[in-house]
């Protein structure tokens, strides 16, 4: 057709000048294409991925994620495989124009309404769900992997046939992959999606999803309308004829969808098996770096302008080989090894990315161009040679029909998704031994959405306690004459370490007396901030920020001396006293004039070390309402820190550990 266009522009305009604008158009309207068949298939398996942390948070169970996976991606593969064996029959059947649109318009309708459920399904998850629960989520995500599985073998097709338009137009679907993935970052950051969002924030994220699934479909019905396509189906509108014929010394041995499906299997390995980093909100993120490294990776091989070496393949292997077992490593010591797991994650994810680019771009083989429809029954008989594809020859029962580009395109993506399988398999059978030994991590039970945000008072708790570490007959509290408190004393709101008495004795100090209490309009958070004696060992602690939600903070209001107070803000560096105006004791007091101490600048978000978020834990479990001790275990539960024992695990403050070790120190210097 471009001939005749040609011939038909006006005569200003030079004939070359003319080929230019018309390839030019051409090519933007095959990357459009290309982008938007890639994202259309990524877009529903991006949004289930990433609400791995949420389920886990839901449910408290990681085999329920193991078979969310486990739906979408058989579905997805049983998908690709009745496309790629049943082309032919479609082919026989119907006109290949209704056949691709069929095929591109009735999953993207069938993903728009699916996913919204998918999303609904799991804000009904209960703590404990039952098997009808479970079956009704993994039968929408089947759904959606079913259709998205359809769409990836439409695109495939189609891709390839618009490849005689440029030779990077698989890497170009591979951008469109990691648009999706993007677009879901930004969905995720935007509607607040993560392991404790409320029902709203889950709808509003998997909505999102549906719109970007319209928007797709827009774009794909404007190309259509504008005949872009309409060479892509007339070249595919007979399966037998190739789309590349592979030369005979390009006929290589058949490794790349080796490669391929290894390297799918690696990835998807490891998402099951997110359950069991500690950090919900941890496991998420990682999910997103997974998305964006997607991204990266297609981009660095669209710069990538020569042959791909065989060592490179060779070399991302080996480095995903060894990125693997340093991240499953580090998965189980989530906690304390946060970064490093984060830049191996990213690692291990841009080589994955780069080597599934990689080995689409060697399908090119020595072929660089695809042969021209006019020389194509040339470049068949020329072949017949070394391949006889004669119908009815003596030889027909041994014949092998000529490689095409296209059949190896297809054999990499039935290769890609059988590597998904596999690698979710092999990761179900780790989880579900972990599971059989106690051995995975659990979510608590807890929902923070479903929590009321200033929690209740317990009536059993109630009442003032006086002298209550000791020291009522002498030490530093005598000189006031008992818990009356005086002119010379203050009252202290303490909602961390300092709430119980064990490091109050080690630094000397008694207090008068001892209150529950809570604090209207503040939250504790943890974290950092320039003063913090923060450390490797001791990475955050406990804050007191303001919030307007109607929280608030539970704590125990201590009655000190000043010259004890003193000594006390002496341990407290970063931190400055300031006056809480809203502080009510649980028998209902409002008591005025109480002191806290509260950072000097903004804390930024920190998970602490398990000896602290244990310690304040254990206080808070002993000493104050049930009901902000479950706030409280939740809000750690999502730093990742779970399963703490007051009973088996010795949480001490570091000042009774330095008094310790310094009176240890001086036995063994006295018997020496």
């Amino acid at each position: 057709r471009l001939p005749v266009r040609l011939r038909e522009i006006p005569a200003p305009f030079s004939r070359h000048q003319c080929r230019n604008a018309v390839q030019l158009r051409l090519r933007s309207m095959m990357i459009l294409t290309a982008v938007c068949l890639g994202a259309l298939p990524s877009i529903g398996g991006s949004f289930i991925c990433t609400a791995v942390g949420y389920v886990t948070q839901a449910t408290g169970h990681a085999t329920c994620v193991f078979k969310v996976l486990l739906a979408y991606y058989l579905s997805s593969g049983l998908a690709i495989g009745l496309g790629n064996s049943k082309d032919a029959w479609f082919d026989a059947q119907f006109s290949t124009h209704k056949t691709f649109r069929f095929r591109i318009y009735v999953p993207v309708a069938m993903l728009i309404v699916l996913l919204p459920l998918a999303g609904r399904s799991m804000t009904q998850l209960p703590d404990e769900p039952t098997m009808e629960m479970v079956l009704l989520l993994c039968l929408c995500v089947a759904g959606v992997g079913f259709f998205c599985g359809v769409l990836v073998v439409t695109g495939t097709v189609i891709v390839g046939s618009l490849r005689y338009q440029s030779r990077d137009s698989l890497v170009l679907s591979w951008i469109g992959v990691a648009c999706a993935g993007l677009a879901c970052i930004v969905a995720q950051w935007v509607t607040g999606f993560g392991p404790f969002a409320a029902p709203s924030e889950v709808h509003a994220f998997f909505d999102c999803g549906a719109l970007l699934s319209a928007l797709c479909l827009a774009i794909c019905a404007a190309l259509d309308l504008s005949g872009a396509w309409e060479q892509a189906f007339d070249r595919t509108a007979e399966e037998e004829e190739p789309l590349q014929v592979v030369a005979p010394r390009d006929r290589r041995p058949m490794w790349s969808p080796a490669i391929q499906g290894g390297n799918a299997a690696i990835t998807v390995f490891l998402f099951p098996l997110l359950p069991l980093v500690r950090c919900r909100n941890l496991a998420t993120t990682l999910v997103l770096w997974k998305l964006f490294m997607d991204f990266v990776g297609p981009v660095l091989m669209l710069c990538w302008r020569c042959p791909w070496p065989f060592a490179g393949t060779a070399g991302l292997i080996s480095t995903r080989v060894a990125l693997l077992a340093v991240v499953l490593c580090l998965i189980p010591r989530s906690a304390d090894f946060k970064i490093p797991l984060i830049i191996a994650w990213n690692l291990l994810m841009l080589c994955g990315s780069v080597l599934t680019c990689a080995m689409d771009r060697l399908l090119e083989g020595s072929s660089a161009q695809p042969a021209a429809p006019e020389a194509l029954a040339a470049a068949v008989a020329a072949d017949t040679a070394d391949v006889p594809v004669v119908e009815g020859s003596a030889d027909d029962g041994d014949a092998k029909p000529p490689l095409t580009w296209l059949s190896r395109v297809r054999a990499n993506r039935l290769a890609h998704q059988l590597g998904i399988v596999v690698g979710l398999i092999s990761a179900g059978i780790v989880v579900y031994a972990a599971a059989g030994n106690g051995g995975v991590v659990q979510a608590t039970a807890l929902r923070c959405r479903g929590l009321p945000p200033c929690a209740a008072p317990s009536a059993a708790l109630a009442g003032t306690q006086h002298w209550p570490c000791g020291g009522g007959g002498g030490g530093s509290g005598a000189a006031v004459g008992g818990a009356g408190g005086g002119r010379d004393s203050v009252r202290i709101f303490h909602y961390g370490a300092n709430m119980g008495c064990a490091k109050l004795e080690a630094l000397g100090i008694y207090p008068l007396a001892a209150t529950p209490a809570r604090a209207a309009g503040f939250r504790l958070s943890f974290g950092s901030t320039p003063g913090f004696p923060t450390s490797a060992q001791e990475p955050a602690f406990g804050g007191l920020l303001p919030c307007g939600d109607g929280g608030c903070v539970h704590g125990i209001v201590h009655e000190l001396t000043r010259s004890d107070l003193a000594a006390l803000s002496a341990t407290e560096p970063g931190y400055a006293l300031g006056e809480l105006p809203d502080v009510t004791a649980y028998h209902g007091e409002l008591l005025r004039g109480v002191l806290a101490y509260l950072p000097f600048g903004a804390l930024v978000a920190e998970a602490p070390s398990r000896r602290y978020a244990g310690l304040v834990w254990c206080q808070a479990n002993a000493s104050l309402a049930p009901g902000y001790s479950r706030q409280l275990a939740c809000e750690l539960a999502g730093l990742g820190i779970v399963g703490l024992s007051c009973a088996q695990e010795n949480f001490q403050p570091l000042a009774a550990q330095s008094q310790s070790f310094l009176g240890a120190f001086r036995r063994s210097a006295g018997r020496t």
